[in-house]
């Protein structure tokens, strides 16, 4: 079905074409149109379904919290100052060359992240339960968007305009050498997310249960942290900051199978994440009056699903 959906979602768009001619077609338009536009939108879409939900899953696990996600504890909003710090400084100071290079772009996600990542693991040992932890999220995030507000304050409003285009989120216009970069990251958050498996899998039976089968506690939480930030940072940098779907995939994966096969679960969520986001990429092409901007599909997609876990008194003793 997941297979299906991808290449359906090369069919979809202002102009439909047929089935057969994403294959083999003899129009050179349409050929462009596949190869240049739809298909690098495409990929790019199962690269942000592998990333936001596995990075959703691990940091669930990590803060052993169901609300823990990237966009809900403001890790997404830190990845995306580091992107506005490169937009509107280096255009302040003459470097809009570099603006393009997606190694600098991911590179600064990547820091904004990761430090994200450390501050709310810190301040998560003084909080209890779920509702505060997502409310230093918020606090986060508001206190991004001020830095982000300060930084377009002396900006033009072209730049401004460029990230707050961005910052709506997008999954197309991505060129091949972004692609490549962005696949690379991804590939190497998912090979790291996969030695988490096997320790997350001990630590549901306690940290001692863990040690005694020879699992290096520290080496997983510093495992996780780095495959989450590289995850969150590669999509937020290259599609902007996408919400909810991180949270979303894993609880929908975890109400249905109802297993502590890690593994299982992973597979899962990896499969299910793509499968969402081409469905949400689909559905976005198929707006009339043009493409919608995917965080509005996720965000009325993710939002109830908070809610519905806020509302839900047990997972506060998790």
């Amino acid at each position: 079905m997941t297979i299906f959906l991808f290449f359906f979602s090369l069919t979809i768009g202002k102009v439909a074409i047929p089935f057969a001619d994403i294959f083999d077609s003899t129009d050179e338009v349409t050929r462009n149109l596949v190869l240049n536009y739809r298909l690098p939108k495409s990929i790019t879409t199962v690269l942000v379904g592998l990333s936001l939900p596995v990075a959703g899953f691990l940091l669930q696990e990590l803060f052993k919290n169901p609300l823990a996600e990237p966009s809900v504890l403001g890790i997404t909003s830190m990845s995306s100052l580091g992107v506005a710090i490169v937009v509107f400084l280096f255009a302040l100071i003459g470097l809009d060359v570099w603006l393009n290079n997606p190694w600098i772009l991911i590179f600064a996600s990547f820091i904004g992240s990761l430090f994200a990542l450390f501050l709310i693991l810190l301040l998560a040992n003084k909080v209890t339960s779920s509702a505060s932890l997502v409310i230093l999220g918020f606090m986060l995030s508001g206190i991004t968007v001020a830095i982000i507000g300060l930084l377009q304050y002396f900006s033009t409003s072209e730049k401004i305009k460029t990230f707050l285009m961005w910052g709506f989120g997008s999954l197309s216009g991505l060129s091949w050498d972004q692609i490549l970069v962005f696949a690379l990251f991804v590939g190497i958050g998912l090979i790291l997310s996969l030695f988490t498996l096997r320790g997350i899998s001990a630590l549901l039976l306690g940290e001692k249960y863990a040690q005694s089968v020879g699992i290096n506690i520290k080496k997983i939480r510093l495992l996780i942290l780095f495959s989450s930030a590289i995850l969150t940072a590669s999509a937020t940098a290259f599609t902007g900051p996408i919400a909810f779907i991180g949270l979303a995939v894993p609880h929908i994966c975890r109400s249905i199978l109802k297993t502590g096969d890690m593994r299982m679960l992973f597979r899962w969520i990896v499969l299910s994440g793509v499968f969402v986001m081409l469905l949400f990429s689909i559905i976005t092409d198929m707006f009339p009056f043009g493409t919608l901007p995917i965080n509005i599909i996720t965000s009325l997609f993710g939002a109830p699903i908070v809610i519905s876990i806020l509302l839900n008194h047990k997972y506060e003793v998790r």
